[in-house]
């Protein structure tokens, strides 16, 4: 699975990519429904959707119960007349300035039996009933105009109201008045997103894991299936690999085509061809059967060893596929 895989209405050119554009050409494409990434691993465990696809409860200890939400600090850029959001690698945020906005939220909302705090490397508000609102996935809304994608049900003018509220308390905000004199973007805003309650359970047939996503290797742990961080290449990959079906999540041209920032896009794309799509190509070779996929665009590539003898399948650039 490879995020970001496929630009959207290209306007600009790349240089070929020998190894990657062979395999989707002589591959079998496929076409499936658009959705992020946390909607795909959801439905690639088994993972039964609530008002949202239930991210947050799985950024906990097995067994334990409550309603949680992601609340994801993000920056919120006005350009003329709308918010565009910042989150993610690009609004770094350090331990020492977590700590310290997470008090100010408990302190202020405690009445409301509002708890904040850090799991798993994610922030997560916990609260004491279902919301009753339906929420946007972080990894949606990047780089966009936000005002269509708010909190969405019976209860969302309160939680809009709410929203208000962090940000008026994250504003004047030492710790962004640090962050501001540093030259960095200021902890403006948080975003609600992934609710649910419950001990969630995921269940796939994957024989192992492996991806820098937390929430892929959470779910992988969950089920007991073998997970981990990305390996440094496919060779890595490939030599460790059992029998059966493997999933590797690649997300390094996740944030470049959110943010449509071309140039890192294509500097990534040229990374991945070396470390992995090359060595993918030889192992496709030697008889591995693979499948390149991205979820944002819908499209997949489904490669065998025999494939790749089917010459007339015409080599075309990578941004000649519809995204």
């Amino acid at each position: 699975m490879i995020p970001g895989l496929f630009w959207p209405d290209a306007s600009f050119r790349i240089d070929p990519l020998p190894a990657l554009e062979t395999l989707l050409a002589r591959g079998e494409m496929f076409k499936s429904a658009k959705m992020p990434i946390e909607e795909w691993l959801c439905r690639a465990f088994g993972v039964k959707r609530q008002k949202d696809w239930p991210v947050a409860p799985f950024f906990r200890p097995e067994g334990a119960r409550g309603y949680r939400l992601r609340a994801d600090p993000v920056h919120l850029q006005l350009m003329r007349d709308r918010f565009v959001l910042i989150g993610g690698e690009l609004l770094p945020v350090s331990g020492e300035e977590t700590a310290r906005l997470i008090e100010t939220l408990n302190r202020h909302f405690a009445e409301d039996g509002f708890q904040f705090s850090i799991e798993q490397g994610a922030w997560i508000l916990e609260i004491p009933e279902d919301p009753g609102i339906s929420t946007t996935p972080l990894s949606e809304v990047m780089g966009r105009d936000i005002s269509k994608h708010l909190p969405q049900g019976e209860d969302a003018m309160r939680w809009n109201h709410v929203l208000n509220e962090i940000q008026m308390l994250l504003h004047d905000h030492p710790v962004n008045e640090e962050r501001e004199k540093r030259g960095e973007l200021p902890v403006n805003s948080l975003w609600l997103w992934g609710g649910g309650s419950g001990s969630e359970t995921a269940s796939s047939g994957y024989a192992s894991v492996r991806s820098n996503d937390p929430l892929a290797n959470l779910l992988a742990a969950r089920t007991g299936i073998p997970c981990g961080p990305v390996p440094e290449d496919a060779e890595n990959w490939i030599s460790s690999l059992a029998a059966g079906e493997h999933l590797l999540v690649l997300g390094d041209l996740f944030l470049p085509i959110k943010y449509r920032d071309e140039n890192e896009w294509d500097g990534r794309l040229r990374m991945l061809e070396q470390q992995w799509f090359s060595p993918l190509h030889q192992a496709v070779q030697e008889g591995l059967s693979l499948t390149l996929s991205d979820c944002e665009s819908g499209l997949g590539f489904g490669v065998e060893k025999l494939d790749l003898w089917k010459f007339w399948k015409r080599i075309r650039p990578l941004l000649e596929h519809p995204a």
